[in-house]
């Protein structure tokens, strides 16, 4: 049974699927004001809130504004929206799922979310995409020598990582290194004692929610990393990573190292790296202790 099956056959659900398409739902998230959102990826989660940016799609320029939630929606891969009322504990909520039934984000009303838009969205009409012919891409070292971190994202949106992941061991020659997951932890935990600013990606199904933001703690806690930046918190339980790599594609700065996390599926669940206009000091603090994880390896 799916994730949509499930929800759909709780007994006592309140709500149901709505005709609008996700895209369409996507667009509308800034009208709701303050909001709860919710990732999950695997062994990830990741929960914000406050106002959404207008979501990106791939093809957009990578946005990321600060005090803004932000996502990355691959329309081709979402499938259905499901609002719910309030019940019990629980306030309202809009859940987004890609085509095989597996959620992909959800929206948490609270007490100052506009609930007008809220009930807009649920009978806004679905308009007709235009869909522009997919970007040409190879998981090659040619290609991924020349690759940008944009590139790196959406072709992780593509399909969850699974193909990315299928290339990596061929890239050491482009400085991609697996590492121990602990280490990845202890870096962050490193990181955070210089309030470093660190992007964190967490890959859900068909949509990826971006922060960039101060690390202001990193914790471990019974075997879950758990990163603290602003208003957003992103946990990983470690006991389902699978793998952790050092990769590199080039940034504002040049080539810049990624840690990307990937779980028992082979599925990327999250990316922490560095972009935007970032001071050359935190780009050198960044890199130095992507290089002692990599020589700790």
């Amino acid at each position: 049974m799916s994730d949509l099956d499930a929800l759909l056959a709780r007994p006592g659900f309140r709500g149901g699927l709505i005709d609008t398409a996700p895209e369409v739902v996507g667009k509308m998230l800034p009208l709701l004001d303050d909001a709860v959102a919710i990732t999950v990826a695997g062994p990830v989660a990741v929960n914000d809130s406050g106002k959404y940016a207008v979501p990106t799609v791939p093809g957009d320029p990578l946005v990321c504004t600060p005090g803004l939630v932000s996502l990355r929606l691959n329309p081709s891969t979402l499938g259905s929206v499901v609002t719910t009322d309030a019940e019990q504990h629980l306030p309202p909520t809009l859940r987004m799922f890609d085509t095989h039934g597996s959620s992909s984000h959800t929206t948490y009303l609270t007490p100052t979310s506009d609930r007008l838009a809220f009930e807009a969205m649920r009978t806004a009409p679905s308009t007709v995409r235009e869909t522009s012919p997919p970007a040409q891409t190879s998981n090659t070292p040619a290609f991924w020598a020349e690759a940008d971190q944009l590139t790196q994202l959406d072709f992780i949106l593509a399909d969850s990582g699974s193909e990315r992941r299928s290339g990596l061991v061929a890239l050491g020659a482009l400085g991609y290194r697996r590492i121990d997951p602990h280490l990845m932890a202890a870096g962050m935990e490193h990181l955070s004692y210089h309030q470093l600013p660190v992007t964190t990606v967490v890959a859900g199904n068909g949509c990826l929610q971006i922060h960039r933001g101060h690390l202001d703690a990193a914790a471990m806690f019974g075997g879950t990393l758990t990163l603290a930046s602003d208003t957003c918190r992103t946990m990983i339980d470690l006991n389902g990573v699978s793998e952790c790599w050092l990769t590199r594609t080039h940034g504002v700065h040049g080539l810049t190292t990624s840690v990307e996390v990937y779980d028992f599926r082979r599925k990327c669940v999250a990316v922490f790296t560095q972009t935007g206009p970032t001071e050359s000091a935190v780009m050198s603090v960044w890199e130095d202790v992507m290089s002692s994880i990599s020589a700790a390896s």
